[in-house]
């Protein structure tokens, strides 16, 4: 049964973590896991590795593959500005104010997750070039047997974080069958933060797979002086807003601990 779009917002190193910030990282037992693989050291750092290992609905970090399928069709780009098609997609209470402006551009449409654009443009393709690309970047189980316009929605696409960590590693070393353009205008789009210490490429995805449990994911990768670190987190909450307000913070906080941020 489709669920409400109201409801879709959106060797190994075993590490335990504890903190004393406001945030708390993720720790062994809890519900929740960080895989870290650190490429020039070649080092994987995994808190709750079971965890790790269990495929979940990727909810928004969909938009990480769906936007090189989009750029590499040509049916976005990235100097464009576009507009939610209210007609097809009715305004809804829970919408943020920025999916409602005039002139969204690629990157803000892809950080505020901006659901029924997204849409809108996946309609705007087809399952059969889909599943050609999802086969090619061997994205999760590779299953878009549900609606066009929802399959990454608590439906049939499931990814678990290790899968996140392997594709965005293909992504880097360009062996997704994409042309160089596609490639160089998704990484401005995908950086979200770039300081003197460290350049911050994530995306996050929530939604409900539950009564009361959302689950909640932060994927990417940091550039520093040590190197490329590809990270994949998810946790539980019992609401979105819940989730909203932990998720990210307590990434950080474990890639803090881990000595990545």
């Amino acid at each position: 049964m489709r669920p409400k779009l109201s409801l879709l917002l959106g060797s190994l190193l075993i590490t335990s973590t504890n903190s004393a910030t406001a945030a708390t990282g993720c720790q062994k037992g809890e519900r929740c896991t960080m895989v870290v693989y650190s490429e020039q050291s070649d080092t994987w750092q995994v808190i709750n590795k079971a965890r790790a290992e269990r495929a979940f609905s990727p909810f928004s970090t969909y938009k990480i593959p769906n936007t090189l399928i989009l750029l590499e069709q040509k049916k976005v780009n990235a100097e464009s500005s576009y507009q939610v098609n209210t007609k097809q997609y009715p305004p809804e209470k829970w919408w943020p104010k920025t999916w409602l402006a005039s002139d969204i551009n690629l990157k803000d449409a892809f950080h505020y997750s901006a659901l029924p654009l997204y849409q809108t443009w996946t309609n705007d393709l087809n399952k059969t070039n889909i599943q050609r690309h999802l086969d090619t970047f061997n994205y999760g189980n590779r299953d878009i047997a549900g609606p066009l316009d929802a399959f990454w929605l608590n439906s049939s696409l499931q990814i678990s974080a290790f899968e996140q960590i392997d594709f965005l590693r293909r992504l880097d070393k360009k062996t997704l069958g994409l042309s160089e353009q596609t490639y160089q205008t998704f990484s401005s789009i995908f950086l979200k933060e770039h300081t003197d210490e460290y350049k911050l490429y994530a995306k996050t995805g929530t939604g409900p797979i539950a009564k009361k449990t959302y689950v909640g994911w932060y994927v990417g990768k940091i550039e520093n002086k040590q190197g490329t670190h590809y990270f994949a987190f998810n946790m539980y909450a019992p609401t979105f807003r819940e989730m909203v307000k932990q998720r990210v913070n307590k990434a950080h906080a474990t890639l803090e601990k881990l000595n990545i941020l």
